[in-house]
């Protein structure tokens, strides 16, 4: 069968169970059925704890209604809530809740048991991808390690998650300290795309077997993949020499994790994030799935407040002394930063930045929140480090610093500061668009080196011809020198290709103004004025309008 066939059958499997759930009307009292929709409308936000809770407040008013004990124990699940557990047990043969009583044996060290429940698994897709992982682990649990294996190796071949079994069976040999037969597991492991946690399984087993330089390697490939995991690399190579697995219940952990993030298609959120929240139950130390669940909580162009809260509670959990405390820091920070805690976010930023003095990533990611919070006179000290940091002469992507803490001096009135970090990001990137628009259109806003900023804008405008914003500088441009006619071709260009920008539409208005067309002018600056302009830009085009249709006395 092919991967997407298997994926598209498992995402009907899901569908199907919440389907089924939805087909019996609530049957509870008045509050029952409002803490019930209550929950759907949770749910339906991306924001599963809260639905847990209200599902979980229906069911005391009414606790043998089978659609609340059924939806209720899907929202648990993707909430990570304990209540799960309770509710596992009420919907018999669902699969996802044999996985969960299943895993819960393992937990109580009673794999036998664990093996018991993980066979009576529904005989679909999903169950054919994870049983025989959870069954292997199982008999390692038991202390049959040549049993485990042999159970693995028809999976071998099994397409696109072949290497998700071969891997398993690496651990499973490496935990049992069976040297011959990890080794060549191991090295039949994909290494083709390297992620964190095959790098860190790999690097200790190289660390083990006495090769610390091919062990170093594994890493330095993961970061030369992922940069932003740089500052981990010290600790990951601090722990290098500690097995990644020593029990199956940590074995187990590791199945859900790696089939977890083989299943890319966008579809199967629902069985990533589930498969994640079994992974953190059976070993909550498994800082790589917190990682990789708190992007899962947070996907989508714009995650809503309650998707940011969610994945900072998973982050949260992570404690200074895990190897990838550094990883999980940022990313709370981003989240806090989203969640328009600035503060708190640089506060964070400021104990990693303390950690980790020579990373010069760092103090340019906390400017960027200041910066991003109107706080700009803040953020110059940590651009300054950053740039500091970067070295003498600074490298070409150096640029943005300089670009970001001269936006920010500008804003703050300090032109005479700006204009040579402009400059300056300008000689890093000869041909960076942004540069040669902020500056060029900064000169014709203040009236000077007027034939520089045109020639800067051509130049912007050539590198990114379907920009308006850079067209609207040089129109703006144009218009300064009194070249009109050219200044209202660009000008009506621009608004074509940005016509809910309240500047650009404002500027339009100026150059009709100078060609005489007064009507034409009023109307636009109308229409600037009720696209929000900010303060700033409101107050001059009131005052333009004032000044020259103010209806007579």
């Amino acid at each position: 069968m092919e991967m997407h066939q298997v994926l598209r059958r498992a995402a009907v499997t899901v569908c199907i169970m919440l389907s089924a759930c939805a087909a019996t009307g609530p049957a509870g009292a008045g509050n029952a059925y409002g803490a019930f929709l209550a929950a759907r409308y949770a749910g339906a936000a991306d924001d599963p704890a809260t639905a847990a809770n209200y599902y979980a407040e229906a069911l005391r008013e009414d606790p043998a209604n089978p659609q609340f004990i059924s939806e209720g124990f899907v929202a648990a699940l993707m909430a990570g809530d304990p209540r799960a557990s309770t509710l596992a047990a009420q919907v018999p043969g669902n699969p996802l809740a044999i996985l969960l009583l299943g895993n819960q044996a393992a937990m109580n060290g009673d794999y036998a048991q664990a093996a018991s429940i993980f066979s009576t698994l529904p005989p679909d897709d999903l169950s054919g991808l994870i049983q025989p992982l959870l069954l292997a682990w199982a008999a390692f649990g038991q202390g049959n390690t040549q049993a485990a294996l042999t159970a693995l190796g028809p999976s071998f071949n099994n397409g696109p998650f072949g290497p998700v079994y071969v891997l398993n069976a690496a651990l499973i040999a490496d935990a049992a300290n069976d040297q011959k037969d990890a080794g060549q597991l191991y090295a039949a492991v994909n290494t083709d795309s390297p992620n964190l946690r095959l790098a860190q399984i790999l690097a200790s087993w190289a660390a083990r077997q006495g090769n610390a330089q091919q062990a170093e390697a594994e890493l330095a490939v993961l970061v030369a993949a992922h940069p932003d995991l740089q500052m981990a690399l010290p600790q990951l190579q601090a722990s290098m020499n500690k097995p990644v697995v020593n029990t199956a219940r940590e074995g187990m952990a590791e199945a859900y994790l790696t089939l977890a993030g083989s299943l890319d298609q966008p579809a199967q959120g629902f069985l990533r994030t589930v498969f994640l929240h079994f992974a953190l139950q059976l070993r909550p130390d498994l800082t790589a799935a917190r990682l990789l669940l708190a992007n899962e909580q947070t996907a989508g162009a714009t995650p809503a407040p309650a998707q940011l809260r969610n994945a900072l509670a998973t982050l949260q959990q992570v404690r200074p002394s895990d190897p990838l405390y550094g990883p999980a820091a940022l990313q709370e920070a981003n989240l806090l930063a989203a969640l328009n805690q600035p503060q708190a976010a640089v506060a964070l930023m400021d104990k990693l930045i303390a950690l980790n003095p020579a990373d010069p990533d760092l103090p340019g990611d906390a400017a960027e929140v200041l910066r991003g919070a109107g706080e700009n006179e803040a953020a110059i000290p940590y651009y300054t480090r950053a740039i500091q940091a970067a070295g003498s002469p600074p490298p070409a992507g150096a640029w943005t610093l300089f670009f970001d803490r001269g936006i920010c001096e500008d804003a703050l009135g300090n032109w005479e500061a700006a204009e040579p970090d402009m400059r300056q990001a300008l000689s890093l990137s000869p041909e960076q668009p942004y540069v040669l628009n902020y500056l060029g259109y900064t000169w014709a806003l203040r009236g000077e080196k007027l034939g520089e900023a045109k020639a800067m804008l051509e130049r912007a405008v050539k590198l990114d011809p379907n920009d308006g914003a850079e067209i609207d500088s040089l129109g703006y441009v144009n218009l300064r020198q009194g070249e009109t006619k050219t200044a209202l071709a660009l000008l009506t260009h621009a608004v074509q290709l940005d016509p809910d920008d309240a500047e650009v539409n404002g500027h339009l208005g100026d150059a009709f103004w100078q060609a005489g067309q007064k009507l034409q002018a009023e109307y636009q600056w109308q229409r600037a004025l009720s696209l929000k302009p900010d303060a700033k830009l409101r107050a001059e085009l009131s005052a333009k309008l004032q000044q020259h249709f103010a209806p007579p006395a």
